[in-house]
């Protein structure tokens, strides 16, 4: 059912298409539902330590340790992961602000998330958070909507290997406990704009050379 609610979504936006140019609180709230209660079992892409999908027309242009920079035929993606507050199980500590255009705690699945977007003319700075997986986008109010929909659907898909985990934090874990990188902060401030543009307007390309089998790709190598 919650399969044929996302079909559902993704067909009645395709149709309403560039006359979509402002959201609200509940077609948000009814994206992240739609979305999230599904069980995504989807695969094909592998990091150090989770894997996770990424849908159809969604490349990795850039890799750095549990990070990728990931781009469609329109927007620019940077996606988070942290491992290690998955590891220690934190709390998630994001603060709603009142002053954004929408800004929620949510939890789906007994998973913790949030959402935190603000408004600039024609664009939305927009950071999901879920599962210890964050992804941040500067996108325009037009394509807001199959943006989020790929956005929650990469961060459904996540899904991490313990094992690695904590192979990687061996005996210095308590070390990485206490690193500045906190998945819970969001970037989301109104006075960024400009910074936003620079920031997720242009890109260095580079090109990811995969390991493919049957679509999976094993994200190792960059080439400049």
């Amino acid at each position: 059912m919650k399969k044929l609610l996302i079909v559902l979504l993704i067909s009645s936006i395709l149709t309403i298409g560039c006359s979509m140019q402002k959201i609200s609180s509940n077609s948000v709230s009814d994206m992240l539902e739609s979305i999230l209660y599904v069980d995504n079992k989807l695969v094909n892409t592998f990091m150090d330590g989770y894997e996770l999908y990424l849908p159809h027309g969604i490349n990795v242009v850039d890799k750095k340790d549990y990070n990728l920079t990931i781009k469609d035929s329109k927007n620019l993606y940077y996606l988070y992961v942290d491992t290690i507050a998955y590891y220690y199980n934190q709390e998630n500590t994001f603060k709603e602000k009142n002053d954004h255009f929408y800004s929620k705690k949510f939890v789906y699945q007994d998973k913790d998330g949030f959402v935190d977007i603000v408004e600039n003319n024609d664009y939305y700075f927009v950071v999901l958070m879920y599962n210890y997986a964050k992804i941040e986008t500067y996108v325009l109010k037009e394509n807001f909507d199959i943006s989020f929909i790929n956005m929650c659907s990469i961060l459904s898909s996540v899904k991490y290997n313990d094992k690695v985990i904590k192979e990687n934090i061996g005996t210095d874990g308590v070390n990485f406990k206490e690193e500045k990188f906190n998945i819970f902060d969001s970037k989301a401030e109104n006075d960024n704009f400009l910074k936003y543009e620079e920031e997720y307007g242009t890109y260095k390309e580079k090109i990811i050379v995969p390991n493919r089998d049957n679509d999976i790709i094993d994200v190792d190598e960059v080439v400049e």
